[in-house]
């Protein structure tokens, strides 16, 4: 049988808080994708008293480069992304989508966006999830801090991450070159952190990469490093994959709180992924967690 956790609680029924930060490339698509299955969900017998709290978290505005690969249209130039993406998936979906339109730069605006206020939790189990569709590691090196942070109890952290088309800036290139080129762009991983009654069952991509807690030469959005950064494009093939996989991650929590892998690579161009499942360990770590929290 397959290993997996399952975060099911003494609580009759279940709230989860979804926050999304970036709606782009990835974001966008993950989003829509997000809203269909939250309704799918809410609509199912047996699930209709449970609560999906969802916000959305960037500040960039809706750009004609971003029709390309992205889900908007061209009556979206110069909304905000949150504000498009909410309101119209947020009106199809029959849901109440909450949207914010600043970059977060602050370990403090993360805790007020998981805040829940009056919710009953004798009756609710709360579920936590960050999710990550950015792409720069400063933004990832913030969240690092916030899943470590003792104030948080429970937290899965999910972070989508994809490789950008290498380029050469001469114009005449080898044959290597070429195809090196035309193979690139098209991989990815998915990567869940999972903080539970205060221990760390799974490790967050920070620590799976530990490359990116080095990196001294990310900015948050909106910030400039001091040098010219080249943004490669990204494939809307590879956007469309990590935001399906990512999907895959949420659906399995909405039906039965289930968590069966810990990682998903991926490889648009080869339609193929591979997983990493839990180990023992890991399984054996999350029981550990919840009696001592019991206790």
């Amino acid at each position: 049988m397959q290993n997996f956790i399952r975060l099911r609680g003494k609580q009759k029924r279940v709230f989860y808080k979804i926050v999304v930060v970036g709606t782009g490339g990835n974001g966008s698509h993950f989003v829509r994708n997000l809203c269909q299955i939250s309704r799918t969900f809410m609509n199912a017998e047996g699930y209709k008293e449970n609560v999906v709290d969802i916000s959305l978290v960037d500040a960039d505005r809706v750009e004609a480069k971003n029709l390309n690969n992205q889900i908007f249209s061209s009556d979206d130039i110069a909304d905000y992304k949150v504000e498009a993406l909410a309101e119209r998936y947020g009106e199809h979906y029959g849901l109440n989508i909450k949207n914010v339109t600043e970059f977060i730069k602050e370990e403090a605006m993360l805790h007020k966006l998981f805040h829940v206020g009056d919710v009953d939790q004798d009756y609710y189990q709360v579920i936590p999830v960050l999710v990550g569709m950015v792409d720069n590691n400063k933004s990832r090196q913030l969240f690092h801090r916030f899943f470590h942070d003792e104030r948080v109890e429970n937290l899965l952290y999910l972070d989508a991450g994809i490789d950008g088309i290498v380029h050469f800036e001469k114009q005449s290139l080898t044959r290597e070159q070429r195809i090196e080129q035309e193979l690139s762009g098209f991989s990815g991983q998915i990567v869940l952190g999972l903080k539970w009654a205060g221990e760390v069952i799974l490790p967050p991509i920070t620590e799976v990469f530990p490359d990116i807690l080095n990196d001294i030469r990310t900015a948050f959005p909106g910030e400039s490093c001091g040098e010219l950064v080249l943004n490669n494009p990204q494939r809307v093939m590879t956007n469309q994959y990590a935001a399906q996989l990512t999907t895959g991650y949420i659906n399995n929590l909405y039906q039965q709180q289930w968590i069966f892998t810990s990682a998903t690579t991926f490889n648009a161009q080869f339609v193929g992924a591979r997983a990493t499942f839990l180990t023992d360990e890991q399984v054996q770590r999350f029981k550990d967690a919840v009696e001592a929290k019991q206790a």
